[in-house]
């Protein structure tokens, strides 16, 4: 039977990670002068596309292309083999005969909050991130021009399709951008699009409340997932002003679904399952207390499941971890975590300020208050080092109403984190709310002392830590990508640090002087007074 439709993504997520999921991140450096060879190394040895079978089919993909898949597949608008997800290296054979193709994105025009500080106009170095290369790559290769010549049309979703813009639709011939959960829209806008339905084009189509769906009717997984990823829940509840998943409702899905999933992924060959949530100890829990029966017993399925080898998870809240030790102690033990095999979690501190956290973030702390939010987050990464979890902790500088006092309170709170194993990284504050902004910007250009200052304070941190926690996460990591991250981390630790704090303790001085600095960043960075 024909195929109809074509679901893929540009080769940043068409990618096995050799087997390490967080290091899809690397994708938001810049390509050209982040470090020599850096951007052809990183495909050659960590970046590595999926697998295929003999029809061109992806064995792994993203999740939320899995869930499209399986979402245009239950509604019964195409059959099982009338759709394909597809990577961009086999795109070319296959294209010319479907009628629709859908591409997922994250960060198509590399303005998230990693990009957006590593690269693009504000970041620290000013070049185009690896990220909206390989989108703009994709959607210039000869398998799309070919595509659009025969008429097929071109839909674009996924968590990073805000950024793009009717203008840029035109420019690159896109017919659609859905904005929001798409598993029950997505579904009646390919029907009209496969019944030749005439339709605005470009058309932006926003998800509105009412078709965003409920936990159960999130479809269940017809395929492996990059990384083994499942989803537990959905939204975050917290309402942080600056941040989109928070700003969803919260889903909890049925434990039963959640197997189904990871027993799809263990059919396909993935035995090590990260579970995926905003924050995985509120799994069973609408409240902002942690529903420990309901978290252990989810960990206790998700193990037990024939086949599965390892069990990870993608976030968890500070203030969940802070208000559940026992919650925390209990999964490291089911787990059988231990100093050489700890598990690493993504999290957000974002500020030491007590005053930020309440003016835009006042739930984050919950169950505590905003003015214990520092005692909070010391607390939770002391408990998560005592049971051998690492957290890899966000700070967002230039939130709005940020002030210099805000900033000095962040350079406390992380000296007071540099004896726990941890990697914290700041990013710069792209706004996400509707109504919530702040002047744009440049990290290092308009930074003020105090912005300085922190910066140095988790670079410190973070080469405190980083060899050990380098070696240690690679240890399974296939050779070659094993051998390029420890090779990446020694140049980083041994050539680049020392120039680094020399250039950060500079700029402070100047910045404290009120001197102007002209800031020349080649493949390293240099600084000359001006």
């Amino acid at each position: 039977m024909k195929c109809k439709v074509i679901l893929t993504a540009d080769r940043t997520l068409m990618s096995s990670y050799s087997g390490n999921l967080f290091s899809g991140f690397l994708a938001t450096a810049p390509r050209n002068r982040f470090l020599p060879l850096f951007y052809q190394l990183l495909f050659s040895f960590v970046m590595r596309p999926v697998p295929t079978n003999e029809k061109g089919e992806a064995l792994l993909a993203p999740h939320g292309l899995r869930r499209v898949e399986a979402a245009i597949i239950n509604s019964g608008v195409v059959k099982p083999d009338e759709v394909m997800v597809v990577p961009p290296y086999r795109l070319r054979a296959l294209v010319n005969d479907v009628e629709v193709l859908g591409i997922s994105t994250f960060d198509p025009l590399g303005r998230g909050p990693a990009s957006s500080t590593f690269g693009a106009p504000y970041g620290v170095v000013n070049e185009e991130p690896i990220t909206a290369w390989e989108f703009r790559r994709l959607l210039t290769s000869e398998a799309l021009r070919r595509a659009r010549k025969e008429g097929v049309k071109i839909v674009i979703g996924g968590p990073g399709a805000w950024q793009i813009d009717k203008g840029f639709m035109v420019k690159y011939g896109i017919d659609v951008v859905v904005l929001g959960e798409a598993e029950v829209v997505f579904p009646e806008l390919l029907s009209k699009l496969l019944k030749g339905e005439v339709i605005e084009k470009p058309l932006i189509v926003k998800v509105p409340p009412s078709k965003v769906p409920a936990a159960d009717e999130i479809p269940l997984l017809r395929g492996a997932t990059v990384g083994g990823l499942v989803e537990v829940s959905r939204g975050c509840g917290r309402g942080c002003r600056f941040c989109a998943p928070t700003l969803r409702r919260l889903r909890h899905r049925r434990l039963e679904d959640v197997i189904y999933d990871v027993e799809v992924n263990v059919r396909f060959g993935q035995r090590n399952i990260c579970l995926h949530a905003e924050d995985v100890l509120r799994y069973g829990s609408y409240g902002y207390l942690v529903n420990h029966e309901a978290v252990i017993n989810l960990f206790k399925r998700v193990r037990g499941v024939r086949g599965v080898e390892g069990v990870c998870i993608s976030h968890a809240a500070l203030a969940s971890i802070a208000s559940s030790p026992k919650t925390v102690k209990e999964i490291s033990s089911l787990l059988e975590l231990d100093e050489d095999h700890w598990m690493g979690y993504q999290t957000g501190i974002e500020t030491g300020s007590s005053r930020l956290i309440g003016r835009l973030m006042a739930r984050k702390p919950a169950p505590f208050t905003p003015n214990q939010w520092p005692e909070v987050v010391e607390q939770a990464f002391a408990i998560s080092v005592d049971n051998y979890w690492v957290p890899c902790a966000t700070l967002i500088v230039n939130l709005p109403g940020e002030e210099e006092e805000d900033c000095l309170r962040t350079v406390e709170l992380i000296d007071r984190l540099k004896s726990y194993k941890s990697i914290i990284v700041p990013l710069l504050f792209v706004p996400y709310g509707e109504g919530l902004s702040s002047k744009p910007m440049r990290i290092l250009e308009d930074a003020k002392y105090y912005h300085l200052e922190l910066y140095k304070a988790a670079w410190d941190h973070n080469m405190r830590w980083l060899l050990e926690l380098a070696d240690q996460h690679t240890r399974h990591t296939a050779l070659p990508a094993k051998l390029f991250l420890r090779f990446m981390t020694r140049t980083v630790r041994y050539l680049l640090n020392r120039r680094i704090t020399k250039l950060l303790n500079e700029m402070i001085a100047a910045a404290k002087a009120d001197v102007k600095l002209n800031i020349v960043i080649p493949s390293m960075l240099s600084v000359r007074a001006g």
